[in-house]
């Protein structure tokens, strides 16, 4: 296998030990190796959330988040359970688009009947390599004022 061009600088003498083509390396070639073979497993590390808020915005819900890359991101699933919720709900699925951060308007989160009157918890799921979850409870609900004035809105849509 052949060295990284940064390991040969560090270790530019091998010696040849004759048994099958097997070299073995100097001390700081072995430990060029050992850097480069760190580094390519970092490569690899499924996407972490850096930031993951949600916030009352009205009568609707914004879901904000930011992952550290898209690397090997396959798509993101955004579900949400009230206080009263056993499971969690899947509101969207979301392709990466390769820029990163990510806002999402929940519509429905205080709409209806079946509008929750307590706090909501909204769970991310990050696709990739690793799948990783992250949550967060909005505490905050809207006043019986917003909800009516959100329904009233979304009847003349």
């Amino acid at each position: 296998m052949p060295l990284p061009a940064f390991s040969r600088r560090f270790s530019s003498r091998f010696v040849s030990s004759g048994l099958g083509g097997s070299a073995l390396l100097t001390r700081a070639g072995r430990a060029a190796l050992v850097l480069a073979l760190l580094l390519s497993s970092l490569a690899a590390v499924a996407a972490t959330a850096l930031a993951f808020t949600v916030a009352l915005d009205g009568s609707n819900v914004r879901v904000d988040w930011e992952v550290n890359t898209e690397a090997d991101v396959t798509g993101f699933d955004l579900y949400r359970k009230s206080a009263a919720d056993h499971t969690y709900m899947l509101l969207n699925s979301i392709v990466p688009t390769g820029q990163r951060r990510y806002t999402y308007t929940d519509r429905s989160a205080y709409r209806g009947p079946a509008a929750p009157t307590g706090s909501s918890t909204y769970r991310l799921t990050v696709r990739g390599s690793a799948e990783q979850s992250y949550t967060t409870t909005l505490a905050q609900t809207p006043s019986a004022v917003q909800r009516s004035w959100g329904t009233i809105k979304s009847m003349f849509r």
